[in-house]
């Protein structure tokens, strides 16, 4: 009898706690950085704890439609806007032991690492299952794992080239560089003008890296093999000779740079910027000729999104769902877009944003977000982000080596870091 009354009880035990192991453990321990968590039960719905890390003019908009949704959905949420130091310590240790409050606004190439660690909640059983199929492939590939989706993705801000396009008429270009030829007519004219040609931030090794890797077979750390680059191929002995006479045209800035509405002869015609961005320093210039000047504009890798993730031990997985779906929401989609400039993460919403920005540009490829031959969820993963290799980088942008010394020098440190 004791055999049978034992096998009844582990077959109605349940198989798989979406809450995560630590749920148990850590539910009734004292919760220092959350501290209505340690008063949760079954029974009573405590407010739902949302982290996010942004600016404080993005965090305005978000709270108030974050507030707008809860009303909506009938749950009740304390929003946190944590600065980057104090998040960072957030999803390193407090994800670890529960302690991490209900959603947290994550990036999405951190998803998959975070669902690994058991500290999410996956999406699939919730009331999100439908609507996580009508965001971008690109960005739901990024917060699936092990056949589960872990992630909804919200919203994603590519790095882009843009520049005046009277700077390319005068240079003869119809549109954007694509081969040497081309950058060396805007060598020519920059100099003509006697202007810099582009402006980057040399802190940004996402943005130096997106614009080095246009130029074949790619210039950035994470695309420079030794086996390609140990004999000096002529690919790269045309690469560097083109990076030696573009570099003393080049303005390094120390935040990402836009560009100003009105045509300014003494700055550089061409940044190299993320999309919100330039789209922020040109607000209202749709339709707008006159004495505004055009802008062309292409889009370069990498790019960095964002998603909505539900912390394993919430207790409040269902209020969760309900208010990410309602933040996720077309609405909700189009209005974050037109105040934050950060292109929406639903497919029907990004093609709509898309065709407004083919006509309010002089560019032709922007619904080309995510190129075939590369995924972004390999993004953050690819690129090699340690103070030596940027170090390099910023040499090279700078004046202080040669294109040819660069590469050399991301060999020698790819070779020591095996």
């Amino acid at each position: 009898m004791f055999a049978v009354l034992l096998l009844s009880l582990t077959i109605l035990s349940p198989s798989f706690d979406f809450r995560g192991s630590q749920h148990n453990q850590e539910r009734d321990q004292e919760k220092d950085a959350f501290p209505n968590t340690s008063s949760r039960n079954e029974d009573h719905h405590a407010p739902l704890e949302i982290v996010v890390s942004m600016s404080e003019t993005d965090f305005q908009s978000f709270q108030r439609m974050a507030n707008e949704v809860a009303d909506s959905q009938h749950v009740e949420i304390n929003l946190r806007n944590l600065e980057p130091d104090t998040y960072k310590r957030v999803l390193d240790t407090k994800f670890s032991v529960g302690e991490s409050g209900d959603i947290i606004l994550l990036d999405s190439a951190e998803v998959q690492y975070h669902a690994k660690k058991g500290h999410l909640y996956p999406l699939n059983g919730t009331t999100l299952s439908k609507s996580l199929g009508e965001t971008v492939v690109g960005l739901r590939e990024m917060t699936e794992w092990n056949g589960y989706q872990w992630g909804m993705p919200f919203d994603f801000d590519p790095y882009v080239i843009a520049a005046r396009s009277s700077f390319l008429d005068e240079a003869g270009l119809a549109a954007l560089p694509e081969n040497k030829e081309q950058w060396i007519k805007l060598v020519q004219q920059a100099a003509q003008d006697r202007t810099d040609l582009i402006r980057i931030n040399l802190n940004d090794l996402h943005a130096v890296s997106a614009w080095l890797n246009q130029f074949e077979p790619g210039m950035a750390p994470d695309k420079i093999k030794k086996a390609q680059t140990s004999s000096q191929t002529e690919a790269y002995q045309q690469v560097t000779q083109l990076l030696d006479q573009i570099q003393p045209h080049i303005t390094g800035e120390s935040i990402n740079p836009t560009l100003s509405a009105l045509n300014n002869q003494t700055d550089a015609p061409m940044v190299v910027t993320l999309l919100s961005r330039l789209l922020s320093g040109n607000q209202g210039r749709a339709g707008d000729q006159g004495s505004m000047e055009r802008i062309a504009l292409s889009m370069l890798e990498p790019l960095g999104s964002r998603s909505l993730v539900i912390a394993a031990g919430s207790l409040e997985a269902e209020e969760g769902s309900r208010w990410i779906e309602g933040m996720t929401s077309s609405s909700v989609q189009s209005k974050w877009y037109q105040e934050a400039n950060y292109l929406p993460a639903k497919q029907q919403e990004l093609d709509l944003e898309s065709q407004k920005l083919i006509t309010k540009y002089d560019t032709t490829d922007i619904k080309s977000w995510f190129p075939a031959e590369s995924s972004p969820s390999l993004m953050t993963e690819s690129l090699i982000q340690t103070a030596a290799f940027q170090k390099k980088v910023q040499q090279l942008l700078a004046g202080e080596i040669t294109a040819n010394q660069y590469v050399k020098s991301i060999i020698a440190l790819q070779s020591e870091s095996k």
